[in-house]
């Protein structure tokens, strides 16, 4: 397998990342061949989308592949590729972000991580050339097939190890998922109230724009980072009835309190 060719690839999983890195790798003249995944219909459904072949039996992926790479979760990666049995030893890639790229050592002799660095939703269309890609290789030839895969599908591709690729999905996890709960308990505790969470749009988006363009702790607002003790017990008393909330209201006040303390 040569870095200068496009080489061919079977798509492992039918989930949200797979539904965006299929057409940006055809769009970048990769051959898709196949669609491999445990349940029918999504595999059929993505296969169709890509006008591919798709299967459920990993005895049955096409042999001519020579990239197989895994859009699956982190915990399946092991138990799907143990079950692969193949004379050409296809290069095996993962895109997770917390799995070491040493997890196919021993079972590939090119292995490597394409790792694209943000949240994916089926049906929701996404410029994966702004997607930052971070890539690793086992070996030379595996790192010049990941660069050269990963710069067909994005412009902003960075070179990151396991331990620092392991930091950097925390790091998201915390700045997308956990923002995307406090939209998410925001949105019930309104709609509890009779409020519409719509008037909470406009500030969300103020938010996220500020924290792009400043930094985050110059952006920070609100009666925690002014340490105001009469807001946050009134809010604080406001949640008796949502334990949960309230709980979680006076865990990141104290935090964010606590940080301004220390500046």
């Amino acid at each position: 397998m040569l870095a200068g060719n496009l080489e061919k690839i079977i798509l492992i999983g039918a989930g949200n990342l797979a539904w965006h890195i299929g057409p940006a790798l055809q769009d970048a003249g990769y051959t898709i061949l196949q669609v491999y995944n445990r349940s029918v219909e999504p595999a059929k459904m993505l296969a169709e989308s890509l006008g591919v072949k798709w299967t459920m039996d990993a005895e049955s992926m096409d042999p001519q592949a020579e990239i197989l790479l895994f859009c699956i979760t982190e915990s399946a990666i092991p138990e799907i590729f143990c079950r692969i049995e193949s004379k050409k030893k296809p290069m095996m890639v993962h895109t997770s972000g917390s799995v070491p790229m040493d997890v196919f050592q021993g079972i590939a002799r090119e292995y490597g991580v394409l790792y694209p660095l943000m949240t994916f939703t089926k049906g929701r269309s996404l410029n994966f050339h702004s997607v930052p890609v971070c890539i690793e290789g086992n070996t030379s030839g595996s790192n010049a097939i990941l660069e050269k895969m990963a710069r067909g599908i994005s412009n902003r591709v960075y070179k990151i190890d396991s331990k620092q690729r392991m930091v950097l999905h925390l790091a998201g996890i915390v700045a997308s998922n956990f923002s995307n709960h406090m939209f998410h308990l925001s949105s019930d505790f309104l709609e509890d109230k009779g409020i519409d969470f719509e008037l909470l749009k406009p500030l969300i988006k103020e938010t996220a724009s500020k924290a792009l363009e400043m930094d985050p702790a110059a952006a920070q607002t609100g009666p925690a980072s002014r340490n105001d003790a009469d807001i946050i017990r009134d809010h604080i008393d406001l949640l008796k009835d949502n334990p949960e909330l309230q709980k979680l209201y006076t865990f990141v006040s104290d935090s964010i309190t606590n940080h301004f303390k220390a500046k």
